[in-house]
């Protein structure tokens, strides 16, 4: 069999080695000392209870290849909860998106604040309807050109982005309007009585799929094997403990700037796709601190963001997402370094893609980009970020090594 070497083993890297099971001899290399990339599954040593910090939720609406791969291999999910509350406490203000009673309740209909931002929400759905071919700008621009008002903009829409694409509220400004919009439309956001899909998590966390995709494809596993080095001329890849591999096809399933570093000699076509999304670190505590929660227990949703000086600080409740049975409430927080210390369990850092350009077109750079040398791209930085971004580039890979 010819041989295939993966690069990175989250979501996009298990699939591809799925799907190409039957063709090829597979190595996968991890520069971590765990599978699953953003796929992070923690334990409650004393309880036995699982919970993760990077991929935690999907859909019945727009996950339709990652459901169809878990289903094949046999992996149990269960209900999650989605809900959203904003807490500024600068102006003392906070609210909770759980369903239409808080967002309609009554001591928010008495403020002019509130007011404002429900009339914004529904002049975004109707905008939102329209064609987006021609919104090719800048989320900032896109607000200001409508006459958005500060209220719905500082306090709803990009609190609601910061925290989907955990990024800080400058970064999502100069996001691509377009690609937030078909976003929003695709998953029901862009209307709050538009019923909304049903929101899943992994049985005992996300690192269950895993095990299953690995039971079954059985690849050679390199962990803590950082590749330094490609050369696609020769194929081979070198790594940091100074060992050489052949390969017949190469696929990337890391991240753009950490290709652009070990990528030897890239042809203009790749190096396009490699400069078309670029990256920002999140840094992640879990920790047990109520403090970072609102104030108002009964406005305690599955993500709490906390505005703090236009820095993304988001908190995710681990019991209300992931089903948790224990009695101590779990919390998994972005970018917060006031948390308290004798509540911190861990401290992990992300990295997330920052998406400044419409999708139409690094989808195009991506066509042109694949298969150059035998080398392969895959990736959710290929759309809109998430787990069945990752695997649809997966599939489409599949299909064009199969062709070739």
């Amino acid at each position: 069999m010819k041989k295939l070497i993966i690069i990175g083993s989250g979501i996009s890297g298990l699939a591809s080695s799925y799907y190409l099971r039957k063709k090829f001899k597979i190595k996968i290399f991890e520069q971590n000392d765990y599978l699953g990339g953003h796929t992070h599954t923690h334990c409650l040593i004393n309880e036995k209870i699982y919970y993760d910090s990077g991929f935690i939720v999907f859909n019945d609406r727009n996950y339709p290849n990652f459901i169809k791969l878990i289903n094949a291999i046999r992996t149990e999910y269960q209900k999650s909860n989605m809900s959203f509350s904003v807490t500024n406490k600068e102006i003392n203000y906070e609210w909770a998106g759980k369903n239409l009673k808080t967002i309609f309740a009554i001591k928010n209909l008495f403020t002019k604040r509130y007011w404002k931002i429900l009339k914004d929400i529904v002049k975004f759905s109707k905008l939102c309807d329209k064609d987006t071919a021609h919104l090719d700008y800048s989320l900032k621009n896109f607000l200001k050109k409508n006459n958005f008002s500060k209220e719905f903009i500082n306090l709803y829409l990009l609190p609601m982005c910061s925290s989907i694409w955990s990024s800080d509220l400058e970064d999502i400004k100069n996001y691509n309007t377009s690609f937030i919009i078909n976003f929003f439309k695709n998953h029901g956001l862009n209307n709050i009585i538009t019923k909304r899909p049903t929101w899943f998590t992994i049985k005992n966390g996300s690192k269950s799929y895993i095990q299953n995709i690995i039971k079954i494809v059985k690849p050679e596993i390199y962990l803590n094997e950082k590749v330094v080095e490609i050369d696609q001329k020769n194929k081979f890849i070198k790594t940091i403990n100074k060992k050489k591999y052949k390969y017949d096809h190469l696929i990337f399933a890391n991240h753009t700037n950490q290709v652009k570093k070990i990528l030897k000699k890239p042809e203009k076509k790749q190096l396009k796709l490699l400069n078309a999304v670029k990256y920002q670190k999140n840094n992640v505590v879990i920790h047990t601190d109520q403090n970072l929660m609102p104030k108002n227990i009964k406005n305690w949703s599955s993500w709490n963001y906390l505005y703090n000086n236009k820095k993304l600080v988001l908190t995710y409740w681990m019991n209300l997402l992931q089903n948790l049975s224990c009695k101590k409430n779990i919390f998994v927080t972005l970018n917060f370094n006031k948390v308290d210390k004798k509540s911190i369990i861990k401290k992990v850092t992300y990295e997330h893609p920052l998406f400044t350009k419409p999708l139409s077109k690094i989808n195009k750079i991506s066509q042109d980009a694949q298969g150059i040398n035998n080398i392969w791209f895959t990736g959710a930085w290929l759309g809109y970020g998430f787990h069945e971004d990752g695997v649809k580039s997966a599939l489409k890979v599949r299909k064009l090594i199969n062709a070739k």
